[in-house]
């Protein structure tokens, strides 16, 4: 939802955006995903554990997408071509939009860090079963060349990962210095500063 004819007439005004599950879900991703990334070639277990709560988070985010409150729900933060071009010009002229939930370029960016999480953690526990034979894909049985195959795409996703998250950290920095509002802060207590009409 965007906030329009925004002028010296409004004021500040806090509002939940974030419920609590949804914020949990994200700090809970990062730390896992740090503990996979940290535990790769140092410690396989935790490595495998880290993974699997990072499957389980996101299937949690799947249906807390559906059914979830209402800046939860992929619905309203899923971004147009319009929307997201509009956005784009408004950043290149120092004056992007301002919306209560995610803006359209923060959307694209969360469909794809979710989406490149769920083929590392997809990719990974296939790896497991083709290696250890254990998890979901256990009875799997392919050729050595698409075990390897499987583990370039692990490798692969992961890089791309690491990329979208320096640009999502760099957007949330540029975001809030330009909105004059601290996201981080938002992502922790789940309220945003929206402009209100002064009475």
């Amino acid at each position: 939802m965007q906030i329009t004819g925004i002028n010296e007439d409004m004021r500040d005004r806090s509002i939940e955006v974030w419920d609590l599950s949804l914020r949990l879900f994200h700090w809970l991703l990062a730390a896992a995903f740090c503990v996979a990334w940290w535990s790769e070639g140092r410690d396989l277990r935790l490595h495998m554990i880290a993974g699997s709560i990072i499957a389980g988070l996101l299937l949690y985010r799947f249906i807390w997408g559906f059914c979830g409150d209402h800046y939860a729900r992929f619905a309203s933060f899923w971004p147009s071509r319009a929307l997201v071009v509009a956005h784009l010009r408004g950043l290149l002229r120092l004056r992007p939009g301002h919306y209560i939930g995610h803006n359209p370029v923060g959307s694209l960016m969360i469909f794809a860090l979710l989406s490149s999480l769920l083929l590392i953690a997809l990719t990974g526990m296939a790896l497991s079963g083709l290696q250890m034979g254990v998890g979901l894909f256990a009875t799997l049985d392919t050729g050595f060349a698409t075990e390897l195959l499987i583990q370039d795409l692990h490798r692969w996703c992961l890089n791309v990962l690491l990329a979208l998250v320096g640009i999502h950290l760099a957007g949330v920095v540029a975001e809030s210095l330009l909105q004059r509002h601290n996201l981080i802060a938002a992502m922790i207590t789940g309220k945003k500063k929206i402009k209100e009409v002064n009475p």
